[in-house]
């Protein structure tokens, strides 16, 4: 029985043992293909042009450069269009007059300032798809005067006297086509508080003086014009730490002796009232399309026509 025991025993050795060779094989095999999977993968790193030869791999980059930024999130001064076509563009420009954006309460006085948000939206629809893109007061007098590139189609956008509407509404809107907007501000008495102003500009939107108090620059002794158009922009540049090189006469309201005071202010561009498109044989008395209530799309491209800008573009005036 004893011999019998042995017999046993010996054989349960070698199978363990047998059992134990088959496990290194198999960690053996293993290894081995981890090896040869490291080493394919540094061969595609390599043949991409990643890796920084410590084994680390790169990001790998999309064409499609839209789909890596978070939904309606911008980085500061956040217009960053494709300059691709631009070029001196000498002729007059359109800029475009709007005021508020949303829809008048009963009783509002001058509801034909009010464009509601479904138009706004529809206006600045249409002109992206026509072609137009929109600039800078700055960039337009940069074109003009230093004859910078400018897109082929070029439009400023500009907002009257700082309405809740503008932040609220027009901001967002202009933000989905990578726009920015100018924005004309009372240096007291506007809706925006000062972070909604600072919001704006972050989001690309250039600052202008509309003066202090709003009045009609023709009625004002000389002291009080130059309060009203030298320390409305100290006051906004103070507030926002940013340039303010351009001035909207309040009602539209000016006179050879108010466009003197504007320059001796220091600006160096003025918008008006005055119906037509923009030239840079007028820098201080810019010509505006004003956009009403309820014209909505239609009208919008009729009131560009008769202005002198048609659907395929802007006229050149050269």
């Amino acid at each position: 029985m004893e011999g019998f025991g042995d017999d046993e025993r010996r054989r349960a050795e070698r199978r363990q043992a047998a059992r134990r060779a088959a496990r290194r094989r198999r960690v053996a095999a293993i290894s081995a293909l981890a090896v040869a999977v490291l080493a394919l993968a540094a061969v595609l790193i390599a043949s991409l042009g990643g890796g920084d030869g410590k084994g680390s791999a790169p990001a790998l980059s999309t064409t499609n450069e839209s789909a890596k930024k978070p939904a309606q999130k911008k980085p500061s001064a956040a217009i960053t269009v494709s300059r691709l076509g631009w070029k001196p563009h000498p002729g007059p420009v359109p800029i475009l007059m709007y005021h508020v954006i949303g829809e008048p309460k009963p009783g509002a006085a001058l509801p034909d300032l009010y464009v509601s948000v479904d138009d706004f939206r529809s206006q600045v629809d249409w002109l992206d798809a026509h072609g137009y893109q929109a600039i800078t007061q700055s960039q337009l007098e940069d074109g003009w005067r230093k004859r910078s590139p400018l897109p082929p189609k070029p439009i400023v956008l500009t907002f009257d006297d700082g309405y809740l509407g503008q932040f609220t509404d027009a901001m967002p809107i202009l933000r989905r086509h990578d726009w920015p907007g100018v924005l004309n501000l009372k240096a007291t008495g506007s809706d925006l508080n000062t972070g909604e102003v600072r919001k704006m500009i972050a989001a690309g939107w250039e600052l202008a003086s509309h003066t202090i108090n709003h009045l009609d620059l023709t009625q004002l002794d000389p002291t009080t014009l130059r309060h009203e158009l030298a320390d409305s922009r100290a006051q906004l540049r103070r507030r926002f730490h940013v340039a303010v090189e351009d001035f909207c006469y309040p009602a539209g309201r000016y006179d050879a002796s108010v466009v003197a005071a504007v320059r001796r202010a220091g600006y160096r561009g003025a918008t008006t009232t005055d119906p037509g498109l923009a030239s840079s044989s007028e820098l201080l008395t810019l010509k505006r399309i004003r956009i009403n209530r309820g014209i909505g799309v239609a009208g919008f491209v009729t009131v560009l026509r008769s202005a002198g800008a048609a659907a395929g573009g802007v006229a050149t005036g050269e």
